[in-house]
């Protein structure tokens, strides 16, 4: 896992709430000799991509980046645009847990009070706070 960014701001203007997670994936194949050993052959590589920006309730506050990860499916030789949402969201999973633990160590140490985020896949609601 690879955090590109992780940005955190106070607002300086009018508070405003803003949920924008993004999950995108991409196949990827490795051209590299050094890369030998990531041939495929046993299923496709594909990189998770996930974007965001959270502004949580009652928006005096916004962390925003993007946080990639790179995975193989074994036995999995089709497109990213074929696979189960489901599975999606599973794979996706620890980079959005890891912007809500990369959120509540930066907010605890900013605020001095940790803000706990909690995302739901598939849905745009933020559960906690």
């Amino acid at each position: 896992m690879l955090v590109r960014s992780f940005h955190y701001d106070i607002a300086t203007k009018e508070p405003k709430v803003k949920q924008d997670i993004q999950v995108a994936m991409r196949q990827i194949e490795f051209n590299n000799p050094a890369d030998a050993e990531m041939t495929g052959e046993t299923g496709n590589f594909f990189e998770i991509m996930v974007p965001f920006e959270v502004a949580p309730t009652p928006g005096y506050f916004e962390v925003s980046g993007q946080i990639t990860q790179i995975v193989q499916l074994v036995d999995y030789f089709g497109n990213a645009q074929e696979l189960d949402p489901e599975i999606l969201g599973k794979l996706s999973r620890p980079l959005v847990e890891t912007i809500e633990t990369l959120t509540y160590q930066v907010t605890s140490i900013a605020l001095d009070e940790g803000v706990n985020l909690s995302f739901v896949s598939g849905e745009s609601e933020q559960a906690g706070e």
